[in-house]
């Protein structure tokens, strides 16, 4: 897997959107090698983010909520705060059962997903607001 990166890209929007949030609010949490992750991160033109949990850093994967739930630890924030970015059903079980709330990214997908969550076909016009009590918010930009 780690040499097979010839059609590795970018969802598109995704290094715009990382980059307008706030430093040291978001996290890559991944089911992958960290060195898997670093191989494909480069592939796509994108930087290595600041907060990484890769599958070395947790003894049960997704489904299990154990990588969320670390991220979140990472970030000083409580899980039900997060909002998960997801494209695979075991990182939906995942961020269901660590108790963060979840977008499907559909990008990655040629069936429609039918999960009941809310549901981005990738990142281009999405952005953060901040609401008056300083949390974040995402919101559409059309």
């Amino acid at each position: 897997e780690i040499a097979d990166v010839a059609d590795i890209q970018e969802i598109p929007g995704a290094a715009a959107f990382l980059a307008s949030l706030p430093a040291g609010s978001w996290a890559l949490v991944t089911s992958a090698s960290r060195r898997l992750a670093e191989v494909r991160l480069a592939a796509a033109g994108m930087a290595l983010p600041p907060v990484m949990i890769c599958a070395e850093d947790v003894t049960q994967g997704k489904p299990a909520p154990d990588c969320f739930l670390a991220g979140a630890r990472k970030l000083g924030v409580a899980i039900g705060d997060c909002l998960v970015f997801e494209d695979a059903h075991a990182g939906f079980a995942a961020a269901k059962a660590a108790g963060a709330d979840a977008v499907a990214i559909t990008a990655t997908h040629r069936q429609p997903l039918d999960l009941g969550l809310p549901t981005l076909a990738d990142y281009r016009g999405v952005g953060i607001s901040r609401d008056e009590d300083g949390a974040l918010r995402l919101i559409r930009k059309d």
